[in-house]
């Protein structure tokens, strides 16, 4: 029994090391040290009779032998993953942890907010929230509820709609006062439009047809809250997710531009596995958080 163990304890370290291609990086998510990381993944290679991996010096590589290992490993980890998520959400009452994944904006202007919200109505509800752009896989990572933005959700996850939106241009009323106001998209060539530096094509579409124009400003930087910062100082255009925007819209502190104009529409999904459907924090918490977004749409 326990060489079994053992060889389950060994496919479970490769599967993170197959997904690293890195010895040092696999033995630091997984909280052990890179000797006995890599002792045990020879001791597996020695179990199976077969080379694993292809180390150098600098990286990692799948040999044939443990790109087919690997597929064992990946269901076996996806398993515990699924076990382990359906044990947390087994009661039916409204406690413990929502573990969300979602993109930075989202996070900072709408999830955060609301997971508060939801905490003050059930207190025994504590959330646990990634961000960042990488679209994680609910079959391999422990995560409740994923917040996509994407045409097309993963077919196999329960997915629903939360929220349509684009981008819109705004800008201060300071900086309209001493600059004409764009009535059409090729207005803007004539302002100062700041923008990502690998972003600086506009589309704008209306009645079926599409205008584009190429953004040209003193400043360019990846970061839509610097954008949103300089622009409240009223130097210039700038063109962002429109949730970063809506307070400031709606308190007259930026002024939308161009808005019977379509910039870049999207669609914002919640995600979760099916199996954990019938969780009912989780359930409370979706539908709480598709109120608090339709009521916060309203300056739309």
């Amino acid at each position: 029994m326990s060489k079994h163990h053992k060889k389950l304890e060994r496919m479970l370290l490769f599967y993170e090391v197959a997904q690293q291609l890195s010895f040092s990086k696999a033995a630091e998510q997984l909280g052990i040290s890179r000797s006995y990381l890599s002792q045990q993944i020879r001791s597996l290679e020695r179990d199976l009779s077969s080379q694993l991996l292809v180390r150098t010096t600098r990286k990692v590589r799948l040999t044939t032998e443990g790109q087919k290992v690997l597929l064992q490993a990946q269901a076996m980890h996806s398993g515990l993953v699924e076990l382990e998520r359906e044990l947390q959400h087994s009661d039916q009452d409204v406690a413990g942890v929502l573990r969300i994944t979602a993109p930075t904006v989202f996070a900072q202007t709408i999830l955060v907010n609301a997971c508060q919200q939801f905490k003050q109505r059930y207190p025994e509800v504590s959330f646990e929230i990634e961000v960042g752009h990488q679209l994680e896989n609910l079959n391999q990572r422990n995560f409740d509820l994923a917040i996509r933005v994407t045409e097309h959700p993963p077919q196999n996850m329960i997915a629903r709609k939360l929220m349509p939106y684009s981008h819109w241009v705004v800008a201060s009323p300071e900086y309209l006062a001493a600059n004409p106001v764009p009535q059409r998209p090729s207005d803007l060539t004539e302002l100062e439009c700041l923008a990502f530096p690998e972003w600086r094509d506009w589309q704008f579409q209306r009645y079926g047809q599409t205008e584009v124009i190429e953004a040209q400003g003193w400043l360019s930087v990846a970061d839509n809250n610097i954008l949103r910062a300089v622009a409240l100082s009223g130097q210039g255009v700038i063109r962002i997710p429109e949730h970063l925007l809506w307070d400031d819209v709606k308190e007259g502190r930026l002024q939308r531009l161009l808005s019977d104009y379509q910039i870049e529409p999207r669609q914002v999904w919640m995600v979760y596995p099916p199996k954990i459907g019938h969780s009912t924090r989780l359930q409370l918490f979706v539908e709480f958080l598709q109120g608090y977004v339709s009521t916060h749409e309203s300056v739309r």
